[in-house]
């Protein structure tokens, strides 16, 4: 299988979810990050990468599998001081369909980890 099979679709077409949440951009990216290092991995299978620009008010973490793909993305933006944009993508394919999704969203909404069953 090639990487290029495996993630999120570059056209736009994978699963996606945006929606504002009434907290600071550092701690939703905080909360974004630990839930896919909680969440995420599998069994370790899958790396995290997660960057933050102070200066744009801004963040990333996105997970890719083994062969490079990228199977679920959090991109994070200050609305001002208190509120935040958040838009979580994934690949479309179990375990990273709606259900990832929606833990994804549930997560930042209720500032504590909330997984999927990955099997």
């Amino acid at each position: 299988m090639l990487s290029g099979c495996v993630g999120i679709e570059p056209d736009g077409s994978s699963p996606s979810v945006s929606y504002t949440v009434p907290r600071n951009y550092q701690i939703v990216y905080l909360r974004a990050q630990n839930q896919a290092g909680e969440c995420l991995t599998g069994k370790n299978q899958y790396d995290i990468y997660a960057q933050v620009d102070p200066d744009m008010q801004t963040g990333t973490v996105i997970v890719r599998s083994p062969l490079g793909g990228v199977v679920a993305r959090s991109d994070i933006r200050a609305i001002d001081a208190s509120h935040t944009e958040v838009t979580h993508t994934v690949w479309g394919h179990p375990p990273w369909d709606n259900g990832a999704l929606q833990a994804m969203r549930e997560s930042v909404l209720m500032d504590t980890s909330v997984c999927v069953a990955y099997k």
